[in-house]
């Protein structure tokens, strides 16, 4: 395949790998504490240096990087909704949930008791405290203070745990908004932020901008396509003119 028809479409791929990135942004912008993702490649040097030269009669081959993610690490606003268990952090870190997938991480502190007595998210996964899950007794809602010492009634049963991580772009979105970590060795440490009580983080998704960025890459997409049918057009020019000796 000619060299400007595999720059075209993977350039386009490129392109469709960005929307799925700014379509899920705009669609989680109004999940609380969703961190927004961030679509990325190699610079012009990196693909230079990476490219492979087999020897001094040959082209350097280069190919084009694909696009990966990363995590806008920046909170989202503060609002209050006056729920004794919507909780917000102040700060670096995040709230631990036990997922059947594994441990998962997020900034949405929407939380409610179960029926079970368990603290959990809004999907229903176990809320980590420091000595495991954290049970609730009794029939009247907990208090839970800025350190996120949890008490049912005049009964401490539990200390939420947030941690944080020394690589936050480690970090990776899920479904449901949730973060996970792709180094199965990242190193985590219990965050010293405290809890604003009552408050819930809102997405640091800005819609506006998302539109914009999808209206680029549109754009962008639509020029590659150019591109290719022009080439193409070329090439067929020439094997008719060929096709006439």
């Amino acid at each position: 395949m000619a060299d400007a028809f595999s720059i075209a479409i993977q350039s386009m791929q490129n392109d469709m790998q960005r929307m799925d990135i700014i379509s899920e942004n705009v669609a989680n912008s109004a999940t609380p504490g969703y961190r927004r993702a961030l679509s990325t490649n190699q610079s012009f040097g990196d693909v230079l240096q990476s490219s492979s030269l087999s020897n001094v009669t040959h082209s350097i081959e280069i190919t084009l990087p694909t696009v990966t993610s990363v995590l806008d690490t920046a909170s989202g606003s503060i609002k209050s909704t006056s729920q004794p268990l919507d909780l917000a952090i102040s700060g670096d870190g995040y709230f631990e949930l036990t997922t059947p997938d594994g441990l998962a991480y997020t900034r949405a502190g929407n939380f409610h008791i179960n029926e079970d007595g368990h603290l959990v998210s809004q999907d229903g996964y176990p809320v980590s405290g420091k000595g495991g899950d954290i049970i609730v007794n009794g029939k009247s809602t907990p208090t839970i203070t800025p350190s996120g010492e949890v008490s049912d009634g005049s009964t401490a049963v539990g200390q939420i745990r947030i941690v944080s991580f020394a690589d936050k772009h480690g970090l990776q979105t899920r479904s449901g908004g949730l973060l996970v970590s792709t180094n199965n060795d990242a190193e985590t440490s219990d965050s010293s932020a405290q809890l604003q009580i009552g408050f819930l983080e809102n997405a640091n998704v800005i819609p506006l901008n998302e539109m914009v960025s999808m209206l680029e890459t549109s754009r962008h997409f639509e020029s590659q396509q150019k591109l290719f049918q022009g080439y193409d057009e070329q090439i067929s020019s020439a094997i008719q003119k060929l096709g006439q000796f």
